[in-house]
């Protein structure tokens, strides 16, 4: 959600390189008041758990494009669910698709708390062409959004494999 309470898609890039556990991040113009660099964190431990991949003899660089010019403001910790899938996917060196995308606050296990705004980030994520949006279970996901599927979800671990078996299909 931005500052307007808008929904919004921000694309992120993941690239890893040998180094010594490092986080580097490249915002690109985006303000971001909730703590960022503990969000990736978290989005790191999490996908270090549930692929039993230790990032201690790698630096991972996370970029951010920006949407827009200018400074762009995100608040809320609604698009950790988002970095943690980019996260495992890119560690599975899997690219994901543009037309299902995921919004939620990931816990300690994987776990996916309820978040607010779901249908201005419904209609954004149509807006951007995504067909699908996938929302943590204990999330109100009643929302009529023309060509766009609400899809609840337990866990990271439930999306990842929702994620598969769509582009499988």
């Amino acid at each position: 959600m931005d500052a307007a309470n808008s929904g919004l898609i921000i694309a992120t890039n993941f690239e890893f390189s040998d180094g010594n556990g490092e986080l580097f991040v490249n915002l690109n113009g985006i303000e971001i008041r909730h703590d960022l660099q503990r969000a990736l964190d978290e989005a790191r431990q999490t996908a270090t758990r549930l692929t039993g991949r230790s990032l201690g003899d790698t630096a991972t660089h996370v970029s951010f494009v920006s949407p827009e010019t200018g400074t762009l403001t995100l608040r809320g910790k609604s698009w950790e669910a988002g970095l943690t899938v980019a996260f495992i996917a890119s560690l599975r060196q899997r690219s994901l698709s543009s037309e299902t995308l995921i919004t939620g606050i990931v816990a300690d296990d994987g776990k996916l708390l309820p978040v607010g705004g779901i249908k201005a980030k419904a209609r954004s994520a149509r807006a951007f062409g995504a067909t699908e949006l996938l929302v943590p279970s204990d999330t109100d996901s009643d929302v009529a959004i023309e060509g766009l599927r609400v899809t609840p979800v337990e866990s990271i671990s439930d999306a990842l494999s929702h994620l598969a078996q769509t582009q499988r299909s």
